[in-house]
């Protein structure tokens, strides 16, 4: 058998409802009209209304006598307004200062983590949307971490940035040589579409074309860490042969300068004091498994954001889409030297008294 209908018995306020209701921003207040606006209608019973609101037959019982006694002005009043979402109220500083320091020390990969370490640590309770401000008046931002691999030893990484100075100074340049640093890394592109994200619109599934194609191409760089010169080239492939090819085309940028080259120990780098490496060419090992420490890193991403969610047909389509990023950093010595952007390697560079720097 059916339940009985509802009635709100306001005629006055079934006149409105409608027109404050479709106002009214989504909230507390417009899951109260909407009851009301049920009610009003007289065709729906109240577990049906609260079935629609998401509460209890208990509180729109007592909405609808808020109403009925003090009007829709009454009726949109908290009665006794609790803590704002997100309010520290009742939780132990200590407690606070343990969470910002888990946030800082990268352990929550989503709020639901910090939520349930909340609760079993400490006992604490709280709503997702509260933790969620919580982290972010801690600063917290949600980003892609870069990864480390766990052969890397932090304490050469360290030292590194502390001693780069002395490493110039130990490969022993004549004083008053014209000197230029570089910064120098390699990457692999392919006809295998990278795909990053996008903006789209909310509720909205972004679909992109992807090609699953290996043919593979390699863009060598390298970045001047005073000068905020860049240099690039494009090889099929690479090994010992093409280093030295791509290291000859670099000291053609200054042929009578002395072209330090900062970059990984990858298998197929010279290394200094080889004698197949070009004249006017020395080399600065960074530590295993520290790419934070090279700049270049960092470009890639970008010409991959510049090429990315793109299909190219031929490695002559995907040379000629990445050109645009190339050139816009051969052209602005000042967007290289932010992106370089480390004070380390200025102070280090600069710090090396036996080296003059011409550029």
């Amino acid at each position: 058998m059916p339940g009985r209908k509802t009635k709100l018995g306001c005629p006055e306020l079934a006149a409105v409802i409608d027109a404050l209701h479709a106002k009214e921003p989504d909230g507390w207040r417009k899951n109260r009209l909407l009851a009301v606006k049920l009610a009003a209608k007289g065709e729906f019973t109240s577990d049906e209304i609260a079935d629609f609101c998401g509460v209890s037959r208990t509180h729109i019982y007592r909405w609808f006598k808020i109403a009925r006694e003090g009007g829709l002005d009454a009726l949109l009043e908290r009665e006794k307004p609790g803590p704002k979402v997100g309010s520290c109220r009742g939780i132990a500083a200590e407690v606070l200062d343990e969470l910002e320091k888990k946030l800082k020390a990268n352990d929550f990969v989503t709020v639901v983590h910090a939520q349930r370490w909340l609760e079993e640590k400490d006992g604490v309770k709280r709503s997702y949307n509260t933790v969620w401000v919580w982290l972010k008046k801690f600063g917290g931002v949600l980003l892609v971490p870069r990864p480390s691999h766990s052969k890397k030893d932090p304490a050469a990484s360290e030292a590194f940035r502390n001693e780069l100075g002395q490493r110039l100074e130990a490969l022993k340049i004549p004083a008053g040589s014209k000197v230029k640093i570089w910064v120098m890394d390699e990457a692999r592109f392919g006809l295998h579409t990278e795909m990053r994200r996008l903006w789209s619109i909310k509720g909205q599934r972004p679909v992109v074309t992807r090609q699953i194609k290996y043919e593979w191409d390699y863009l060598y760089g390298s970045l001047d860490v005073v000068s905020g010169q860049a240099h690039f080239c494009q090889f099929p492939s690479i090994n010992l042969e093409w280093d030295y090819e791509y290291l000859s085309d670099l000291t053609r940028v200054h042929s009578e300068a002395i072209h330090v080259v900062i970059r990984d120990q990858a298998g197929f780098h010279l290394r200094d004091g080889d004698s197949r490496l070009p004249p006017r060419v020395r080399i600065i090992d960074l530590p295993p498994y520290s790419p934070e420490l090279n700049p270049c890193e960092q470009f890639w991403d970008i010409v991959k954001d510049d090429i990315g969610n793109r299909v190219f047909q031929t490695i002559e389509e995907l040379r000629d889409a990445t050109l645009p990023t190339l050139k816009r950093y051969w052209d602005d010595a000042a967007a290289v030297l932010r992106l370089i952007g480390r004070e380390w390697i200025l102070i280090q560079v600069n710090g090396s008294k036996k080296i003059l720097m011409s550029h």
